[in-house]
């Protein structure tokens, strides 16, 4: 794959931009598993172009792809947008880093320890 298009990873702690329409919008502002504040943002969020789009973190995403989940479809053709939605959001989950296990700090920090040590007596080390 072209390196170009690759897109760069988000930060664990960080906001990705959800496009939503805004029958999409009605759906997450009546969802219970919705945050208020998210709600919120949502009601307000302007739409353009008959889109509108919020900054959202981790959490917030995995809420709506929750609720997105959970909603029922009257017919064939809201199930395959139902469908499309839950891979949209879950494509925008798979975006962010992550976030790096304490198992994984102390297994950094062992190798160190490891190198200084050879470092040491080797010589090299300033000790």
């Amino acid at each position: 794959m072209n390196p170009a298009r690759i897109r760069p990873r988000v930060a664990a702690n960080g906001r990705v931009s959800v496009r939503l329409s805004p029958s999409q919008r009605d759906l997450f502002t009546r969802a219970a598993t919705v945050p208020r504040d998210l709600a919120f943002a949502l009601r307000n969020a302007p739409v353009r172009e008959g889109k509108l789009s919020v900054r959202v973190r981790r959490a917030e995403l995995e809420a709506m792809t929750a609720a997105a989940v959970a909603a029922s479809a009257a017919d064939r053709r809201q199930e395959r947008e139902l469908a499309s939605l839950v891979r949209y959001l879950e494509g925008l989950e798979d975006s962010f880093a992550e976030p790096r296990e304490a198992a994984d700090g102390a297994e950094d920090v062992a190798v160190h320890a490891r190198e200084h040590e050879e470092h040491r007596r080797a010589g090299m080390s300033e000790d």
